[in-house]
């Protein structure tokens, strides 16, 4: 069975086309991104799709799934989809006459944005077939490869002349550079022409920069001869929500030792501050994200490869270990990691030996590296964004149920009043419940006396010491101070709220 492991994002929702497309022409209509400079618009079908927003991105989606599947397809295909295209276009023009040019261009528009949508995955689904023939018949890959026009064509071409039986390195990158030069995004082919050819690792990064514009699964026979430049080449490089998509490798994760057992028993251990670290974060953690990714794909596909890259296993777990704050490990928790990392070693030692016929000190370095690796990315994420050894709990005079008044800006007490209900890592208004940390203690807290006299309220005695700030996992943040009557002090921006203990 084969099958690629997506990377661990959590689904974002999108609004659909067909629902933007239905929504009526507006009384003032607004210039739509259209493919065609809709200035110079002179048709009714022209002028409804500059006029509505959501016609303009469809026109545009369907020019640019053209261009992908023009790029994609052989000579004998790009006839027929060019026919195709002048029958569509065709079709779409008998809309001038309708009675709404907008309501009969809709569903026009969106049949021919899915078909091309559907036909460009197919089509880079038969070029990686093409690429995943080139090691046993070189020569009619070429040739295949050859009658693709487009930036992928000549990437794999540029491939084919650089690693295949005649090299020809000036000319690959020569080739290359020029295939690179046709992506359409900016930041993609400024990335891919600044890479180095010159080296294998710089050559398939800028491969794989082409192929991300439509999501190319590369064949595994690539990632097996290419090696540690190919799975280099893998790795994130935006920095952001992009790195979650793009070019991947097709390999089966089947054997995916950080996918086994007893490795989702050290991930087990980490879930629930890995989840709170990634809420505590920017899209950089979607580069943390694939680089999981990637890890556990080469964990399936040849371990070895993480002998001399990953860092040594035995500090890594210490560091870890050594966490101890109570909002996020109990007692005991650190043996508990030690013992479901050395287990995982200990499982993966023997098969390691038997696969590569190898000694079993050897065997338990692979083991040990890739352990190493697969502990890196969720142990980085983790220390990077939580307090792992204060107590950032929330303190034993804040616990409990409360009522408010006042109504504080950017806080859980923004209503005018209300009942709420705090435990010690959240606070819940009704059903609502939000994680929240101390991040600062006394005078890190900056609690100011003045806030308090200006609500007509008196701080109780050492409130300074004790103030809290608060931040949640969405960084919004204030500060809380108890008073002399047993009430609490929200301060944030604006107003402030004054809590009260229910029951008393």
């Amino acid at each position: 069975m084969r099958r690629s492991i997506r990377f661990p994002v959590p689904a974002t929702a999108l609004a659909g086309l067909l629902m933007a497309l239905a929504a009526p022409m507006p009384a003032t209509p607004a210039w739509a991104d259209a493919s065609f400079d809709c200035k110079a618009a002179s048709t009714p079908v022209e002028k409804a799709i500059c006029a509505v927003p959501a016609l303009g991105d469809a026109d545009q989606e369907i020019a640019d799934g053209y261009k992908s599947l023009l790029d994609l397809s052989a000579t004998a295909d790009r006839d027929r989809l060019r026919a195709e295209q002048k029958a569509w276009l065709a079709q779409r023009n008998q809309c001038a006459s309708a009675a709404s040019v907008a309501d009969c261009l809709t569903p026009v528009m969106d049949a021919r944005r899915k078909a091309l949508a559907d036909a460009v995955p197919a089509a880079v689904a038969a070029l990686a077939r093409i690429v995943d023939g080139i090691p046993a018949d070189p020569a009619a890959a070429g040739r295949r490869l050859a009658d693709l026009r487009g930036p992928l064509g000549k990437g794999w071409t540029a491939y084919l002349l650089r690693f295949g039986p005649s090299p020809d390195p000036k000319k690959a990158e020569a080739l290359l550079r020029e295939a690179a030069g046709g992506i359409q995004d900016s930041l993609a082919r400024e990335m891919a022409e600044g890479t180095d050819l010159a080296t294998d690792e710089g050559f398939l990064t800028a491969l794989r920069l082409i192929g991300d514009e439509v999501e190319m699964a590369w064949p595994c026979s690539v990632m097996e001869r290419r090696g540690q430049p190919a799975w280099k080449a893998m790795e994130p490089l935006y920095g952001s929500t992009r790195d979650n998509f793009g070019a991947r490798p097709d390999c089966p994760d089947d054997r995916a030792l950080l996918a086994s057992p007893p490795w989702q028993a050290v991930d087990a251990l980490l879930a629930p501050m890995l989840e709170a670290a990634a809420n505590r974060t920017g899209t950089i953690r979607y580069a943390t994200y694939r680089q999981m990714g990637m890890d556990r794909l080469k964990s399936a596909v040849d371990p070895r490869l993480f002998v001399g890259e990953a860092p040594a296993l035995a500090p890594l777990v210490a560091e870890a270990a050594a966490w101890s704050n109570p909002r996020w490990v109990e007692p005991g928790w650190g043996d508990r990691l030690r013992g479901a990392v050395e287990a995982a070693v200990a499982d993966w030692t023997p098969g390691l030996a038997a696969r590569y016929r190898i000694g079993t000190p050897e065997a338990r370095r692979i083991a040990e590296a890739v352990a190493a690796q697969g502990l890196s990315g969720s142990v980085g994420l983790i220390t990077d964004n939580l307090e792992l050894q204060k107590d950032s709990r929330l303190p034993d005079w804040l616990r409990g149920s409360w009522s408010w008044s006042g109504g504080a800006e950017d806080t859980p007490f923004a209503a005018a009043g209300g009942k709420a209900r705090i435990e010690d890592k959240a606070i819940c208004v009704g059903a609502d419940c939000t994680g929240y940390d101390v991040t600062g203690q006394g005078e890190e807290a900056g609690f100011d006396p003045k806030a308090a006299k200006a609500a007509g309220v008196a701080p109780a005695p050492g409130a300074a010491k004790q103030a809290v700030s608060l931040t949640s996992a969405s960084g919004s943040s204030f500060t809380a101070a108890p008073l002399a009557d047993g009430r609490v002090l929200v301060t944030s921006y604006g107003k402030p709220a004054v809590l009260k203990r229910e029951g008393k």
